[in-house]
């Protein structure tokens, strides 16, 4: 309510002033909550992220090409999904964190994702397996385009619903 509307009701000077600072007090813990909320999210996704990408190394090793991609393409999207939800819907922050985590979280997962397929092209040569390595750059891609989809697919329905 507006201070007017609000001294019409009977409100004193000092019972309008009490009430704003106790709701900038709250918007102050709001944004406070919030931020640990956000970068909690961030560092959680990023340890999933490693820790999925580890798990993927006994695939990298065994399964054919085309079911590889499938499998990263799958995993990307539920990663991306998890992502799309953490930068639009946590409220109460700033355009620098929103674009800090548009950077971070895609540049950490990629980078993962190369070094995760190095490490299993690494392995299945020690180990004498019979399939040609990976192509680290075409899996990050892969990675990639379906990591950023769900965030582009969000951002797409959300301008359709402003129409």
């Amino acid at each position: 309510m507006k201070t007017i509307q609000l001294k019409n009701k009977g409100w004193t000077k000092d019972e309008i002033t009490e009430a704003k600072s106790i709701l900038d007090k709250a918007r102050h813990h709001d944004l406070f909550f919030s931020k640990i909320v956000f970068w909690s999210a961030l560092f959680v996704i990023v340890l999933g992220n490693m820790a999925l990408s580890l798990i993927l190394i006994p695939f990298l090793i065994i399964f054919q090409t085309w079911l590889l991609h499938v499998l990263i393409v799958i995993i990307a999207l539920m990663m991306g999904a998890i992502y799309s939800f953490l930068i639009t819907d946590i409220g109460h922050l700033e355009t620098r964190h929103h674009v800090a985590a548009s950077i971070l979280v895609p540049v950490i997962a990629l980078i993962n994702l190369v070094v995760i397929v190095i490490i299993s092209n690494n392995f299945a040569r020690e180990i004498s397996a019979t399939k040609q390595p990976y192509n680290q750059w075409l899996m990050a891609a892969i990675f990639a385009v379906a990591f950023i989809l769900p965030f582009l697919l969000h951002r797409l329905w959300g301008l359709i619903k402003k129409e």
